[in-house]
């Protein structure tokens, strides 16, 4: 039996994902700077006490916010693997360069996440494996060993993330992009040589 209280609870679910969509549309299209529920609400037609209703503090909206948009993306990303790390790479890279408040999000999280880490556990024991499992899959077979596949892959998500840090803090892009293009060439290198290649011979 359907009480009015599940009823209420699903309604009241539906709402704030309605409202989560819009919010990020607005974000994406505005970035963080002055964002703060009392700027959402008259985009949204609501009131600032409704979005802490539905979504608590300014902090807890941005979490949502970061889970929503990396579950959506690396589902996306997942439907189209990648052939090579560097391809992998390459997707990375054009959907944040594309969405550049996604990066904006994630870092400022981050660094909240420094300053209340028990707040933030969900967020950062996640941010890192989603995406290293990402870059993973791509180097199936090419590795001496699956520890080895694992490091690149963690290597190769510590330089795109420190790379789109300076992208956003400097503004250089085609600096930044040479620096991929070399790190790219590098990583190619490094797998194709004898060293790199997995060692089949018995």
């Amino acid at each position: 039996m359907v009480t009015a209280a599940t009823q209420a609870t699903k309604k009241s679910a539906r709402k704030s994902d309605e409202l989560l969509a819009r919010i990020i549309e607005i974000v994406r299209r505005t970035g963080l700077a002055g964002f703060s529920l009392e700027t959402l609400a008259p985009e949204l037609g609501t009131s600032s006490r409704m979005l802490v209703y539905y979504f608590g503090s300014k902090d807890e909206l941005l979490g949502r916010i970061v889970y929503a948009v990396r579950s959506a993306t690396v589902e996306a990303f997942a439907s189209q693997p990648a052939a090579t790390i560097t391809e992998a790479i390459d997707h990375w890279w054009n959907y944040y360069r594309a969405n550049m408040a996604d990066m904006q999000f994630f870092f400022h999280l981050a660094s909240r996440s420094f300053e209340e880490p028990d707040k933030f556990e969900e967020f950062s024991s996640t941010a890192v494996s989603v995406w290293t499992s990402y870059f993973h899959q791509s180097l199936h077979g090419v590795t001496k060993s699956d520890a080895e596949a694992q490091a690149i892959a963690r290597l190769a998500l510590a330089t795109v993330r420190g790379l789109m840090v300076d992208q956003l803090i400097t503004g250089e892009t085609a600096r930044v992009e040479e620096a991929l293009a070399e790190f790219k060439s590098l990583l190619g290198d490094r797998l194709s040589s004898p060293r790199g290649r997995r060692r089949t011979a018995r």
